[in-house]
């Protein structure tokens, strides 16, 4: 590990989803937390409360944080919010909290951020949004008391595949807030090239020298996550969130869709249903109809959150005896079981035209290429698609074609069955993406920032 040179500067890092709370939206902001001292950045933290009954709940990912490090917890209504949604009433919620039910948070964050200035100046603040209110106390704080600011953008906003919006005005109030955060933060960071073509796209009058694409990557400290036993079977693995869960196409639902469709806005027409093991499921099917004889040999795990009605799709189509949900698992026996697999599974969101970008390439992408294991994207073209195959490791087929992802889970189990190695990785392309070069990166740009920033005072 690199150690640090010269002066160590403090970065105030405000990232509400953090340690204790496992799951994918936290995996940025802790390994840049764990890698920034190494450059001369020292990390307070300014987050939220996150108790032991909830959902992901992981204390094993506070060991990465590196001891001394100031962690300062606000708490914050989220439970409340929750049980609010739970009760059929999150519409409303969206309706009267802009620019989500964070924003409670946010102003008691920049009140406490303010204080902790005071008492011991920070040289830069940078914000991980979303949520997107997280964007507010870089606003603030860059404002008055004038700290330059640094704001990351883990996923597209206002250009998102799958958020939506209580009306066009509320989506128009958006867009103008993301304008204000592009504006006038000193840098802002995006995480794969088509996201910072689209947010500046958007808002033209932002130079684009300030928008700077910095990717996810993978920790190297994480692949020394034991593998599970072999147990000799052709194995597949995701692990994560399904974002849809999988019904049917019922009148009922139906009109139900069709009514929320009429009460909310969407500025893209987007196809949820592949961020799904809906596809993968038909062709698994099928190709266990064609090769019966091989059941007995395959083995599907989905580990995360899977959906009911992904569950019901499983017994429907009689794979229980072959598909295998854990549930939330801690994220270094995520590693592990990625370890483990033959063939990771990678779906993603997708637009209505086939030929279209998309913007996406979560972490996930990463610690599944870093795996050095093949990889079945099911995407469209865009960013993650890039990636994978660039890595040397990826087969990429439409995410809804099931007779393509049939084809490739044939040619996928011959590879397997014959021992033979099909992917090469490319290990110069993979060096780029670990997480401490990529700490690296962004502390050179904190150092950018305050430098141009003394520059014009």
């Amino acid at each position: 590990m690199t150690m640090p040179h010269g002066k160590t500067k403090r970065v105030l890092f405000v990232a509400y989803y953090f340690p204790p709370r496992g799951g994918a939206g936290v995996q940025r902001s802790l390994k840049f937390v764990k890698y920034l001292r190494c450059f001369g950045w020292e990390p307070t933290v300014l987050t939220t409360e996150y108790s032991r009954g909830s959902g992901a709940y992981d204390e094993s990912l506070l060991r990465e944080v590196p001891e001394g490090t100031r962690v300062v917890r606000v708490p914050s209504k989220e439970g409340l919010f929750i049980s609010i949604a739970n009760k059929g009433l999150g519409r409303l919620v969206g309706l009267v909290y802009r620019p989500d039910a964070m924003v409670t948070w946010a102003r008691k964050a920049a009140f406490v951020a303010r204080e902790l200035h005071i008492i011991e100046p920070f040289d830069l603040v940078y914000t991980s949004v979303q949520p997107w209110s997280a964007g507010l106390v870089g606003l603030w704080l860059e404002k008055n008391p004038g700290i330059p600011w640094v704001v990351d953008f883990r996923d597209p906003w206002t250009a998102s595949l799958h958020l939506e919006w209580p009306t066009r005005l509320h989506w128009l109030w958006d867009r103008r807030l993301e304008r204000r955060f592009l504006a006038a933060a000193d840098r802002t960071l995006v995480v794969t090239p088509t996201m910072r073509d689209e947010f500046l796209a958007a808002h033209p009058e932002v130079p684009p020298d300030r928008v700077k694409v910095i990717y996810n990557g993978f920790d190297e400290d994480d692949l020394t996550a034991p593998a599970a036993a072999d147990d000799g079977k052709f194995t597949v693995v995701f692990t994560g969130r399904f974002q849809y869960d999988h019904r049917p196409e019922a009148s009922k639902e139906s009109f139900r869709k069709r009514v929320r469709h009429a009460l909310t806005y969407k500025p893209r027409e987007v196809r949820l249903d592949t961020h799904s093991p809906v596809y993968f499921l038909r062709a698994l099917n099928a190709f266990l109809k064609r090769f019966p004889d091989r059941r007995h040999k395959v083995r599907v795990v989905f580990a995360g959150t899977v959906g009911e009605g992904n569950l019901r799709l499983i017994r429907h189509l009689g794979l229980d005896d072959v598909v295998w949900c854990p549930g939330y698992i801690p994220h270094r026996d995520a590693v592990g079981l990625v370890n483990s697999a033959d063939v990771l599974l990678l779906p993603m969101f997708s637009t209505l035209d086939p030929n279209e970008r998309v913007a996406y390439a979560s972490g996930k992408v990463f610690e599944y290429i870093a795996a050095r294991k093949p990889v079945l994207a099911l995407v469209q073209e865009g960013d993650a698609k890039d990636i994978v195959e660039a890595s040397g490791l990826g087969v990429a087929v439409g995410p809804a074609d099931v007779p393509a992802i049939t084809e490739a889970l044939e040619s996928l189990y011959a590879g397997w069955e014959s021992g033979k190695a099909a992917f090469a990785p490319d290990e110069a392309f993979l060096s780029r993406f670990t997480r401490e070069s990529i700490a690296r990166e962004l502390s050179r740009t904190f150092d950018e920032v305050v430098a141009g920033k003394e520059a014009r005072k």
